[in-house]
């Protein structure tokens, strides 16, 4: 089998290694338009469970990988001239030029012909192949030349970003909460090797441009130029967080984060990985670990499938594609927390760090209190003591909605059961109702109610339209 992979990053380099060991007579060719030195970014983070994947995957790689690399479990959050910690949060990190200079001698001693600095051939051009992988990012070209097929989603989010570096080694993952005349911006950042620290500044596109940075930003710059007046700017901004150190660029200019999604990965020999097939937020840390997974689960579709294109590529796309989509979900509740971040800072520091380690929905109540159960108990003891009461569950904490206050935080919420009279309710609502309403949830929900005949679904749909169904709500 002849394939092209069109990029040489983690993904597209990861995928060569192991489709070399599946299939050791392969020839595969990796056109990456950059030189082997280049690295734009800094820092790239995994979790303890990817690098179990990684381990099975291929020894040789992790080895040399986790024998380089950072490790933590802190979260620091500094909120307010506080800092709240929370322990039990295993990550580890390494500076991306490493990874991809490990991943690219790996490749070439399996025999990978990697090509830098050299644009990949069109896919018409490339109908040598017989398996084309699109590994080249979000701004992909295969995938905008077979748009019609992938049928891709872009959607272009509310703030602007900035990977920047910094020579202050922290010792925890940081977020660094600035508040400004403007409104509030945000730093994450982490350690990845012994010198070196990544160091991303967030902020909501608005709060941008309220502080000027619209006009010193320039409109355009090229590949690899650094937007100077800006890191400028963020070192002055979070100065107190960088205690003497300096801000270092590489590639370094605002953005705002796209998220792609695609209606299919796969088309004909041709198969998006990576970036290019589907993007998760930074904020959860993703975007390596998804493209290198993606490697993974391609190659050993192969290994089950052998030269069956077809039937591989549709496995893969089967495995991968609800991880992604699960994973796309915890980024996008967590990239909209940020967007929105002005309505959370107001919170008391150990609050607004609960909320902030619980922003995905992966990281729950239940599972934060595994992690760090000293963390999760003063969560409780002062929220209790918010309220002139002792700690219990936030579950059965009372709740007030304006004038309405509930004896906890529970809600039902029936289905529609379309046994409604032509809008009217009757018994067996009252018994529906009433049955749920015994088990003592603070609220209780009605099924959806319909405003008017025309915008019924069924005749048995509830309504409110008229008097008789006022009544007999009442």
């Amino acid at each position: 089998m002849k394939i092209a992979v069109v990029g040489g990053g983690p993904g597209g380099l990861y995928f060569s290694i192991l489709m070399r060991k599946v299939a050791p007579d392969c020839e595969i060719t990796v056109f990456e338009r950059n030189r082997a030195t280049d690295a734009f970014g800094f820092g790239v983070v995994f979790s303890d469970e990817t690098l179990t994947v990684f381990e099975h995957a291929d020894p040789e790689t992790y080895s040399a990988i986790t024998e380089r690399f950072t490790r933590w479990s802190d979260i620091d959050i500094h909120h307010r001239g506080r800092v709240i910690t929370s322990g039990g949060h295993g990550f580890s990190a390494l500076g991306r030029r490493e990874l991809l200079a490990m991943l690219q001698d790996r490749a070439a001693a399996l025999g990978v012909d990697v090509r830098f600095q050299r644009e990949a051939p069109s896919v018409t051009d490339l109908d040598w192949a017989d398996l084309i992988v699109g590994a080249d990012g979000a701004s992909s070209t295969v995938r905008r030349t077979l748009a019609q097929d992938f049928v891709p989603s872009l959607e272009r989010r509310n703030c602007r970003y900035m990977w920047l570096g910094t020579d202050l080694v922290f010792d925890a993952f940081k977020f660094f909460i600035v508040e400004t005349a403007h409104g509030v911006f945000q730093g994450h950042a982490y350690p990845y090797d012994e010198r070196m620290s990544t160091f991303i500044v967030e902020t909501h596109e608005d709060v941008w441009r309220r502080a000027g940075l619209a006009e010193i930003a320039p409109a355009e710059l090229p590949p690899g130029v650094s937007d100077l007046a800006s890191v400028e700017f963020c070192a002055s901004l979070f100065a107190d967080a960088l205690e003497g150190h300096s801000l270092l660029e590489n590639n370094s200019k605002w953005i705002n984060f796209m998220t792609v999604r695609n209606r299919r990965w796969c088309v004909d020999n041709v198969v998006l990985i990576g970036d290019a097939a589907h993007t998760a937020h930074f904020s959860i840390g993703s975007g390596t670990k998804l493209a290198m997974e993606d490697a993974v689960a391609l190659a050993w579709a192969f290994r089950n499938h052998g030269d069956d294109l077809w039937a591989a590529t549709a496995a893969y796309e089967a495995e991968r594609r609800p991880v992604v989509e699960s994973t796309q979900r915890a980024a996008q509740a967590s990239l909209e927390w940020f967007e929105g971040l002005g309505r959370y800072v107001n919170q008391e520091p150990l609050r607004f760090a609960f909320n902030l380690l619980t922003r995905s929905r992966r990281v729950t109540y239940d599972n934060l209190r595994e992690r760090d159960a000293p963390f999760v108990q003063s969560v409780d003891e002062e929220f209790a003591a918010s309220i002139g009461t002792r700690p219990r569950p936030p579950m059965f904490t009372p709740l007030r909605l304006r004038s309405l206050e509930l004896p906890n935080r529970v809600v039902v919420s029936p289905m529609d059961m379309y046994s409604a009279v032509d809008g009217t309710p009757g018994e067996f609502h009252l018994v529906a109702l009433g049955s749920r309403a015994l088990g003592g949830a603070g609220l209780l929900m009605t099924e959806m109610i319909c405003v008017s005949p025309r915008g019924r679904i069924t005749p048995g749909c509830a309504g409110m339209y008229c008097d008789e169904h006022v009544q007999a709500w009442r």
